[in-house]
């Protein structure tokens, strides 16, 4: 059938097909390039992957305080360490500040109950206290810590320039129980040490009580 324009009704209907194909060929070319652009452009910057590594993953990283009845573990950690070696130094350091911190905490706590227990005034607990837990801070007053294990993974991470690479270290240290109390033991000895050039009989007798709890 001829239409008042000259032009046959299939004519027409194949024309407005074709274009209604062009113009979803269109988008789907759209749609196609935008998705590519996301995939192998800026949604890549910043995607990371593990390239090498030490070993199987250990359990103990999800655990980064262990308290056992003969030992204690702690996990030092450092990301992002542009030199494997210097990762590992740094997560050793990090694991035995973890320790000291956790020694601090426990003669803080322990010597500052101890002493409102004793009735002794809030001048004297902060200072006995703090003094316990300075002797405490010193590294070498602390004696068996070791270091059984370590993990590190090697970090591929795209950037704008091509990619980077950097190091995720792990170092678990231990302390066997006995040299654990040995450490707080010898901070409320340098307390009752303190307490006796002062005079002071209810910090003296708080340290005794305190030395003679640990050995029980």
């Amino acid at each position: 059938m001829i239409n008042k324009n000259g032009y046959s009704n299939n004519l027409l209907q194949t024309k407005k097909e074709d274009f209604k194909m062009k113009k979803l060929a269109s988008v789907l070319l759209v749609i196609g390039l935008l998705s590519w652009a996301g995939c192998s452009g800026s949604s890549e910057i910043g995607s990371e992957k593990t390239v090498d590594k030490s070993g199987s993953q250990p359990e103990w990283l999800l655990k980064p305080t262990i308290e056992e009845d003969d030992f204690i573990l702690v996990t030092g950690e450092i990301t992002q360490a542009k030199d494997r070696s210097f990762g590992m130094n740094q997560a050793y350091a990090d694991g035995l500040r973890k320790l000291m911190n956790m020694m601090q905490n426990k003669v803080k706590t322990q010597s500052s109950l101890a002493m409102s227990g004793n009735n002794m005034n809030e001048s004297d607990i902060g200072k006995y206290s703090e003094f316990a837990v300075g002797w405490v801070s010193d590294t070498k007053n602390i004696s068996g810590i070791k270091n059984p294990d370590s993990y590190w993974e090697k970090i591929e991470k795209k950037t704008a320039e091509g990619v980077s690479y950097y190091y995720n270290c792990y170092s678990q240290l231990r302390v066997t129980r006995v040299d654990y109390n040995k450490a707080l033991e010898g901070a409320y000895n340098e307390m009752k040490k303190k307490a006796m050039e002062e005079n002071n009989a209810k910090a003296e007798d708080t340290a005794k009580k305190l030395i003679e709890d640990l050995n029980k």
